[in-house]
């Protein structure tokens, strides 16, 4: 076959020549290293590579272009984009890795600094940038070859689909590289200036190297950010609705986002707790110089990339896909700001509780007040921003609130919360329970009962407060969906047609009335013992009007067949309906559907029925497939797996009480 040949062309092309590459790569470097004697053995392990792997990559590298040549469908495969566009990756990223080392040497010999003792590189400065260079050369020459071929079969054939998936991969894959050596490298870069001013050394002791290297960083990082991310947003810019609709685009800007706010929540907390520390007398702990160069520079990123997403929704919208990444970005941030305000309220109610149980409140205390507190503050806005965000999407009406509420990130973010503060008052109560069952039974109290109780009790009063807001939130959209799908199935009317001797349509009305009763249900006869059976009409006007008013009409499909059970009238009143149709695929002599299982009388009338409550839920319509054996045994073990972990503090608790 085609495509087995074409991944042993490729995969044979492209080992050879990255082994061929780095082997002449390091020839000329023991050639051209001043000062350095390179094994025998290694120039002639490295000569052997060139000698045989040269011609065999020329071979297979020949034959691929040969076959492209003489049939274009070689140039539009996606294993041809992917070979080229991975050899891209592979000389991109190691040169620059060398431009970031040749930076840094010359910036160290710039700086006047000796050549010896360098500890950054195993060479002096010089060889290094010897190396570096070779490397560069090499490396540069081999990306250019392949730039050019991209270009050209670019020009032949457009990239979409699984091609265009693949270059966006290479480009937000090095835009996001450069971000974050020109993020790191910023901050670092920061956080030294600041060391200037006041005590302390800026990394270590190491000013000097570090400087260099970071700035090196910046030099490397700062033009390939922004050489991929001019390229990513001229293709945003252009004439591609694909591109404007790319979730991988909303991906790499939410991650972002996600990365930055979480460092910046961690930093924050750093410093509030330094702050909260110094008010209660506590010695102070690390330098604000450490923590706040990171906040400012993810909060920078932040701004940036959010006022990007901000653009992108003004310009193009929303496509679904990205939908489903907003969303899961969003309830990712609330569940990390969610959680450290509890972690937070319980470590504060803890030290209060303690406190009033006569435990002294000295330094033990007043660190952990202090650090409580600052997660609790540094939590609560990470929380309510996105939180509320997500909340006014699926408080709206109409199909967008809707869908917000049928996302399956929300209801996941909703019963995690639900089962934590589920265990949590479960484990409470237990621990409640075991103190005074254990006292009745005449065990002496060791310990201060009313502090291990009375956090006992304050802890699952706060999940009993978490499961009760959530559950109310997820009985509010109960409540909103049952609206909306009343206010739907109220006006939706829907027409049965049916062809057979009345069977089918009577088993769909059947099952329509009991699990949709909101509905109104009309039906159809083409032949006289189906209207008997149904209780429908054959009339052609009757028919007509039916058709005509009706919300949606469901129908055998080979009802549209020449020679199907359908009159040429009614098959045209059918299709001259405004209605939407829902075809149902029953079996016909001599007619096979690609793609679609042989589903039995049964089978059919429920996933008819499924295909209906999606319609009514204003949803799209998908088959309800049942579970294989392959994802029951997987359920079963991930279930096993989860009360493995469930169990393992529990017998831990137990153990150290000495109940096991």
């Amino acid at each position: 076959m085609a495509i087995v040949r074409r991944w042993y062309m490729f995969l044979v092309a492209a080992i050879s020549l990255q082994a061929v590459t780095w082997a002449v790569i390091a020839l000329f470097r023991n050639l051209l290293t001043p000062g350095y004697q390179a094994p025998v053995t290694a120039t002639a392990f490295q000569i052997a590579v060139v000698v045989v792997g040269l011609p065999i990559f020329l071979a297979h590298w020949l034959w691929v272009q040969r076959l492209t040549e003489r049939d274009p469908e070689e140039r539009e495969t996606v294993l041809r984009r992917l070979y080229l566009y991975g050899m891209l990756a592979a000389f991109l990223g190691p040169f620059v890795a060398n431009a970031f080392d040749l930076v840094t040497a010359l910036l160290w010999l710039i700086l006047g600094q000796p050549e010896r003792p360098f500890a950054y590189f195993e060479f002096s400065p010089t060889q290094a940038i010897v190396r570096d260079l070779v490397a560069l050369v090499v490396l540069g020459l081999l990306w250019f070859y392949h730039q050019r071929l991209v270009a050209a079969d670019r020009q032949t054939t457009p990239e979409t689909d699984n091609a265009a998936t693949i270059r966006r991969l290479y480009i937000f894959g090095f835009s996001a590289t450069g971000l974050i050596m020109t993020g790191i490298a910023s901050i670092s870069l920061l956080r030294w200036v600041m060391f200037q001013f006041g005590p302390g050394e800026a990394i270590g002791g190491r000013d000097e190297l570090e400087f260099s290297v970071e700035m090196a960083r910046l030099c490397a990082g700062l033009p390939l950010w922004l050489i991929f991310w001019q390229w990513a947003q001229r293709l945003f810019n252009g004439p591609s609705e694909a591109e404007r609709a790319s979730a991988l685009r909303k991906f790499y800007l939410y991650a972002t986002i996600f990365i930055t706010a979480l460092f910046a929540v961690t930093h924050i907390t750093f410093i509030l707790a330094g702050i909260f520390r110094r008010a209660l007398d506590l010695p102070p702990m690390g330098d604000l110089r450490d923590s706040l160069p990171i906040v400012i520079g993810a909060a920078v990123l932040w701004a940036y990339h959010a006022a990007v997403i901000w653009g992108d929704a003004r310009v193009a919208g929303e496509a679904p896909r990205q939908a489903g990444i907003r969303r899961l970005y969003l309830y990712l941030i609330a569940a990390i700001g969610l959680a450290a305000l509890l972690v937070g309220l319980s470590g504060d109610l803890s030290v209060l509780i303690r406190s009033l149980a006569g435990a002294p409140f000295g330094s033990s205390l007043r660190e952990q007040l202090a650090w409580f507190t600052a997660a609790m503050v540094a939590g609560l806005p990470v929380w309510i921003l996105p939180w509320r965000q997500a909340e006014l999407g699926a408080e709206a009406s109409g199909p967008a609130g809707a869908e917000e509420r049928r996302s399956i990130v929300r209801k996941i973010y909703l019963y995690f919360y639900l089962f934590v503060a589920t265990m949590t008052v479960l484990s409470g109560v237990v621990y409640i329970v075991y103190r005074l069952l254990s006292l009745v039974l005449g065990e002496s109290n060791e310990g201060n009962l009313l502090s291990d109780l009375g956090q006992a009790i304050a802890f699952s009063l706060i999940a009993g407060g978490v499961w009760l807001y959530h559950g109310f939130v997820l009985r509010g959209d109960g409540q909103l969906a049952k609206q909306e799908q009343a206010k739907r199935l109220a006006n939706l009317r829907v027409v049965v047609v049916d062809g057979e001797e009345g069977g089918f349509g009577q088993a769909i009305l059947k099952e329509l009335r009991r699990e949709l009763p909101g509905l109104t249900f009309e039906a159809v006869g083409l032949t006289q013992s189906t209207t008997t059976a149904t209780g429908g009409s054959t009339a052609p006007n009757t028919l007509t009007a039916q058709l005509a008013g009706a919300g949606l009409i469901i129908e055998p499909w080979n009802i549209a067949l020449a020679n199907g059970p359908a009159s040429a009238e009614v098959a045209r009143a059918i299709s001259a309906s405004p209605a939407p149709k829902l075809l149902v695929p029953v079996r016909s002599e001599g007619w096979e559907w690609a793609g679609v299982e042989r589903w039995s009388t049964d089978a059919l009338v429920r996933q008819t029925l499924h295909a209906v409550k999606q319609i009514a839920a204003g949803e799209e319509v998908k088959p309800a497939r049942p579970l294989g054996v392959g994802a029951i045994i997987g359920t079963i073990i991930g279930i096993f797996f989860l009360l493995i972990l469930l169990a393992v503090p529990v017998v831990i608790f137990f153990a150290s009480t000495g109940l096991d």
